[in-house]
């Protein structure tokens, strides 16, 4: 599948082992849907053209979803590996990408909008003085990506990004270890408290 690169889409990374949670993170359970159903269906909302990449053994998370589907053959590689095969997608890269780890889902439409709004090439949220996700890439930050070796890591790439403040109390949230999912009631209230679509 290829799409045109004009406009505004999104990149959904969700193709590691999760060995430390003891479940796929695309399917935990948010607001009574897969994660990963959670995160395309607030993309898609906000008009986005969504890739959702995935290890081969989850290709079924996807399945119904308005996404495209990417599978990486080698996702122990890291996240750029995953980011390139997203990329690739596309017949010419977009304007501009949302780049979703699918283990941070701390974030609403608002979030993502006030990314798109900022100018930059790498733009990332920040909350109570910290950087997080997701993140919007643009231009030579995108082309920095496709060249590069899909083991290097994103930070090593985007040495220079732009913050913007946003309200986002959940935006540190990484669900990594089973304790981290005590937190999804308190997010998903969040995002029910008029904080999400």
């Amino acid at each position: 599948m290829e799409w045109s690169g004009s406009g505004a889409a999104a990149v959904v990374l969700a193709a590691g082992a999760s060995r430390r949670l003891g479940q796929p993170k695309a399917l935990v359970s948010i607001g009574g849907q897969s994660n990963l159903a959670h995160q395309v269906h607030r993309l898609h909302h906000l008009g986005l053209k969504v890739v959702v990449v995935l290890g081969e053994d989850l290709c079924i998370a996807a399945e119904g979803l308005p996404c495209g589907v990417a599978l990486n053959p080698d996702p122990e590689a890291g996240r750029t590996g995953s980011l390139i095969v997203g990329l690739s997608c596309f017949a010419t890269l977009p304007q501009d990408v949302v780049v979703c780890p699918v283990d941070r889902p701390g974030w609403n439409e608002a979030v993502v909008a006030r990314l798109l709004a900022t100018a930059g090439e790498a733009v990332v949220p920040r909350s109570d003085g910290r950087r997080g996700h997701p993140m919007v890439l643009r231009g030579e930050a995108l082309r920095a990506v496709m060249n590069a070796p899909p083991a290097t890591p994103l930070r090593d790439l985007l040495p220079s990004r732009v913050e913007v403040d946003v309200e986002a109390p959940f935006l540190h949230l990484n669900l990594d270890r089973p304790e981290d999912l005590l937190h999804i009631a308190h997010l998903e209230a969040w995002l029910a408290d008029g904080q999400g679509p």
